[in-house]
């Protein structure tokens, strides 16, 4: 069931249909097994919890002593609160539901405070800021934004401050789109589809900006932003303060599709990144690469996320790559203590711990392979 029930996740309707072009490459499968053949798997920790919760862990955040992680498909709530880092149950919020202040399918949840949150219901077209994110406390809906019909199919995004937030934008006019928290109003625009063939951008603008779906992330500083496309193996790096760009294209290529007679998009390249997270020194990707043709073979088999997790400087040089021993779908970074946390969705028990190391990598001029 849960394999069926990803495709929703993995596969959005799509409608485009992209010429790309290729480069030589190591693939994913080749690093993966060099990795195992040399014993540099890192190797995870389950870390247990109290409680049967998750169905679908796809996202974790931290805020101080307390982490929030956002399940898909749970029945009854999305998101579950735990101390932080020894992961006791404290709450849930954020019913499964259609009636007022419920969410139909969300989509992220941010920190925006020490026990507030924001969350984005793509069902519904709403964001809700929740606080009393604490242990003894059962979090409280304060605010319900309805966001401007201008923003459809939000599926992702950040803040950029306490009165904006970016989402990438869905329409194809351009990469991201920025809405006020206050009133969900569309403020502006920015930054175009970095895609190779400007005349399909010209034709089809919508299909191909939900090919190049996208994760994105602020650093810590709100200094850059980067997204990653679930598609295709892109990174863009984007300075707020001077406007820089700056885009890596890695070797499996820009997201590709194709067109079914009834109309509807088919990825037809490679299933590549799952998420994102800039920290205060780098920016680390989880990548799985493997090419959905294969994918479809393993029917029930396939197993999701990805086990490459790429590590860049903030100027985009990949300064490491580290092979898990699992597929993750979600991660979160704690720099600090040198320490990785994993949401792995094919197992019951879901969250994994990696020593990552607190320490600093060699900058280099390598770019993705």
């Amino acid at each position: 069931m849960k394999n069926k029930q990803l495709l929703c996740v993995l596969f959005p309707l799509l409608v485009a249909c992209t010429g790309q072009r290729h480069q030589q490459q190591v693939s994913s499968e080749s690093i993966i097994e060099e990795a195992v053949r040399k014993g540099e798997v890192l190797k995870g920790e389950i870390v247990p919890i109290d409680t049967a919760l998750f169905r679908y862990a796809y996202r974790m955040r931290v805020q101080g002593d307390k982490a929030v992680i956002l399940d898909l498909h749970n029945a009854d709530y999305y998101y579950h609160v735990f101390t932080y880092p020894d992961f006791q149950y404290q709450s849930s919020f954020g019913k499964r539901g259609e009636g007022p202040g419920e969410s139909i399918y969300v989509a992220n949840i941010r920190f925006a405070g020490q026990d507030t949150v924001w969350v984005l219901d793509d069902g519904k077209g709403r964001m809700y800021q929740y606080s009393g994110i604490a242990g003894g406390k059962t979090p409280k809906q304060e605010k319900d934004i309805l966001l401007d019909k201008r923003l459809f199919r939000s599926l992702d995004f950040d803040l950029k401050d306490a009165s904006t937030v970016v989402i990438p934008d869905y329409s194809g006019e351009n990469r991201f789109s920025w809405a006020s928290l206050s009133s969900g109003e569309l403020l502006r625009k920015s930054e175009q589809i970095p895609v190779s063939d400007p005349e399909l951008l010209r034709e089809s603008a919508p299909a191909v900006a939900q090919g190049w779906n996208s994760f994105v992330s602020f650093s810590p500083d709100k200094k850059i932003l980067v997204s990653v496309t679930q598609f295709g193996d892109r990174l863009d790096i984007y300075s707020m303060a001077s406007q820089k760009h700056i885009g890596e294209l890695g070797g499996d290529g820009e997201p590709q599709f194709k067109v079914s007679p009834e109309g509807y998009g088919l990825p037809a390249g490679r299933i590549c990144y799952y998420d994102v997270q800039v920290t205060d020194n780098y920016i680390y990707a989880i990548y799985d690469g493997r090419k959905f043709k294969d994918i479809m073979k393993l029917a029930d088999a396939y197993k999701q996320g990805g086990r490459i997790l790429r590590i860049f400087t903030h100027e985009g040089n990949v300064v490491k790559t580290l092979v898990l021993d699992r597929p993750i779908a979600g991660i979160y970074v704690d720099e600090a203590a040198g320490l990785l946390f994993g949401m792995d969705v094919n197992a019951d028990e879901q969250i994994v711990k990696y020593s990552t190391c607190n320490r600093q990598y060699t900058p280099s001029k390598r770019r993705i392979r």
